[in-house]
């Protein structure tokens, strides 16, 4: 950062802290105060909004300015106040409970620049580090993770309107959504630097529990209108809030299935893997608009297709296959004769679980710059194969594997659409333009790690691929396949892509740990 730019050398601070504290006669130093003043940077300034009387001034210090508000007065107007006295280039509104580590400010100095909007930090949860991921729009709508220690561009504020009223309990996660809608840049500081008061703010202002839920699901219905829609099933105590994004219109998916018509055990019984998997697919889908595109060897028996034909009917279509094995040249044939706008990569060896499994994927993929969107896959035994992947210190993996079915995952994550890295295409849907635009998956990769080269060939052209907890299927990993992974797959994967799997932005913890199911967001 070029920090003339975001902070001193111009008379004013880098961060005011708006410091609302309601009618309660404080007897000793706030913490929030104390660790500040004993911060390594000078470079911040506070304002103590108050309602009783008589003055503080005397033990605030003078770096800490004091606005009185009356008896009575809203959360958002007190807050508003301190705004108007505020004098740093970005503001943060914190309780007088709240507690910053001695290096806070400096952290935040290092990641803001002169067009940073917000900024948030890694931070201390009841004894645990709560290690963010970079921004992540849509996980934000289910989820107010950038939490307590959240800088704002203060001119950004300003042109929003201020803190907006009538949102009581929800005032700041009502800023978060409205000021990073548009925002040029929100950076992530990743350090945990801040250990938040037992009582949010609202709390100590004496917003009740039911009506800050009630304010919560007001600015998250008002957030999804103005990004494109959806609905907000329910919101939590928990912060943990059931939304999804609609679906525009009805268009074309063509799910392309390549198989060859094999059978497995499963759950201790004989299936044939592609018969089970369309049925399914007929049985639990409740979108209308889709179409079955079956790339099927030639050694398929008859009545593997018969039945094939029956289950579909008019939707299915078969590609004959007379090629050898390359599970990435089946998929790109398959999509080149399917007529829908998106296509769903699906393995054979899956079975759907989700009625409505379609529209959550569908409904991400429509979205701007959307590259793959995955969805919540499981072993046979109820264990939790995929919820996206992770590329982290130059491993590839999946998100939660072995985790049970219902654990939260971290800090609520398995709950939650989230941005991810990439997702598996044993389950993928996408736009076909895209798929099509970045090469389909690469036949030099006939069977293991062409989904994650596809989706870092996404992502290197600016696509965002997604995952979604509300689509689950079963996927009996190898049943119709040999897993065995050669050598010259991790050489070319690895080759290809080894500079950029050190970094896991959207999962930074280690994706291998495994949850229980009681396990509290």
């Amino acid at each position: 950062m070029n920090r003339s730019s975001a902070g001193g050398g111009d008379g004013f601070p880098l961060v005011t802290f708006v410091i609302p504290v309601s009618g309660v006669q404080v007897q000793e130093p706030m913490p929030i105060l104390s660790s500040l003043y004993a911060q390594d940077s000078s470079d911040w300034d506070a304002v103590v909004v108050r309602t009783a009387i008589p003055s503080l001034k005397q033990m605030l210090g003078e770096r800490v300015a004091e606005v009185r508000v009356e008896v009575g007065a809203t959360l958002a107007k007190a807050m508003n106040h301190g705004l108007e006295k505020a004098r740093g280039r970005f503001v943060a509104f914190l309780s007088s409970d709240d507690r910053l580590q001695p290096n806070a400010i400096s952290v935040l100095a290092s990641v803001l620049a002169e067009d940073s909007d917000v900024a948030f930090t890694d931070e201390i949860v009841n004894g645990e580090v709560f290690s963010k991921p970079a921004f992540s729009p849509e996980r934000l709508r289910g989820q107010f993770y950038l939490r307590n220690l959240t800088v704002y561009r203060r001119t950004l504020v300003g042109e929003l309107g201020g803190i907006r009223s009538g949102v009581d309990g929800a005032e700041v996660y009502d800023l978060a959504l409205r000021s990073t809608r548009g925002s040029r840049r929100v950076e992530h500081a990743a350090t945990p630097v801040f250990t938040g008061g037992d009582r949010p703010l609202a709390s100590l202002w004496g917003t009740t529990e039911s009506d800050a839920l009630r304010a919560t699901k007001q600015v998250l219905d008002e957030h999804l209108k103005a990004t494109g829609g959806g609905t907000v099933d329910a919101v939590s105590e928990s912060g943990i809030h059931h939304t999804r994004r609609a679906v525009l219109g009805e268009p074309l998916v063509s799910i392309v299935i390549p198989t060859r018509g094999g059978s497995a055990v499963v759950r201790g019984e004989q299936r044939n893997m592609v018969i089970e998997v369309v049925r399914s697919i007929v049985d639990r889908s409740t979108y209308g608009n889709y179409e079955i595109v079956v790339v099927i060897d030639e050694v398929a028996e008859k009545s593997t297709r018969q039945e094939l034909a029956r289950l579909g009917g008019s939707r299915l279509r078969f590609v004959e296959w007379t090629r050898p094995f390359n599970f990435s040249e089946k998929i790109n044939t398959g999509v080149l004769h399917a007529r829908g706008e998106y296509v769903l990569l699906l393995n054979d060896d899956t079975e759907v679980i989700t009625p409505g499994w379609i529209e959550p994927m569908l409904a991400l993929a429509q979205l701007p710059r959307a590259a793959l969107v995955g969805s919540m896959l499981y072993f046979e035994d109820d264990t939790i194969q995929h919820a996206g992947h992770a590329y982290y210190r130059r491993d590839v993996t999946h998100i939660g594997m072995h985790s049970e079915r219902g654990a939260s995952g971290p800090w609520g994550a398995f709950l939650l659409e989230r941005e991810v890295q990439g997702v598996t295409c044993a389950c993928a849907l996408v736009r076909k333009s895209v798929f099509l635009e970045a090469g389909g998956l690469s036949t030099l990769l006939p069977g293991n790690f062409n989904d994650v080269d596809l989706s870092m060939k996404m992502a290197s052209l600016g696509y965002q691929s997604y995952w979604t907890p509300y689509s689950e299927l079963y996927h009996f990993e190898s049943k119709s396949r040999n897993p065995r992974v050669a050598k010259f797959e991790i050489d070319t994967a690895w080759g290809r892509w080894e500079h950029l799997l050190w970094d896991s932005p959207f999962w930074p913890t280690d994706p291998h740990e495994v949850f229980k199911a009681d396990q509290e967001p």
